[in-house]
């Protein structure tokens, strides 16, 4: 991939793409401002590419506040508790253009098979595996047909089990 270039259009592109008050981190900054403030495209822009020439992030990109939310109404355990992190929007809007430029050099080199539909813009993720199962199995319960099936977990797999050995029985 070539180097990336981050210009004052793509802040003002993530931004727009980006809701309005989605919940902010330390810089308590709603994207509904940074979309009124368009003077500050350019500078976000600027700070931006330094901080990818640079290849480092201040620590204010990366902190977040981190909320615990109960995950059921038995709430005395601590695993009992999602952590939910907020990060700054500034680190949302970068990450948001790294995703687009990314996603562009994908597509127009055609470097993701059609299949990994779950990482792809626009994907339904398992959605789609899932219906077509659902589907699947109406079908051969209504002409009372016998059916086999094996679904593999690729996550724990591609950490217990070789690769070449996956790829071969894939």
């Amino acid at each position: 991939m070539d180097p990336v270039i981050i210009t004052p259009d793509d802040v003002a592109e993530a931004v727009r793409r980006a809701p309005n008050w989605k919940s902010p981190g330390l810089d308590g900054l709603h994207h509904y401002w940074l979309k009124g403030f368009v003077v500050c495209h350019a500078m976000l822009a600027r700070q931006f590419q330094e901080a990818l020439d640079q290849k480092s992030l201040l620590s204010l990109f990366t902190t977040g506040i981190t909320h615990l939310v109960p995950k059921d109404r038995d709430s005395t355990y601590p695993s009992k508790y999602r952590p939910i992190t907020c990060l700054t929007t500034i680190y949302k809007t970068l990450t948001s253009i790294l995703s687009a430029k990314i996603t562009h050099h994908l597509n127009s080199n055609q470097v993701m098979s059609h299949a990994q539909n779950g990482c792809r813009v626009g994907g339904r993720g398992t959605k789609k595996p899932l219906f077509i199962d659902t589907v699947i199995g109406k079908v051969i319960k209504r002409n009372r047909r016998n059916l086999s099936a094996v679904w593999i977990d690729y996550k724990k797999a591609f950490d217990s089990v070789p690769h070449t050995l996956l790829k071969r029985v894939v």
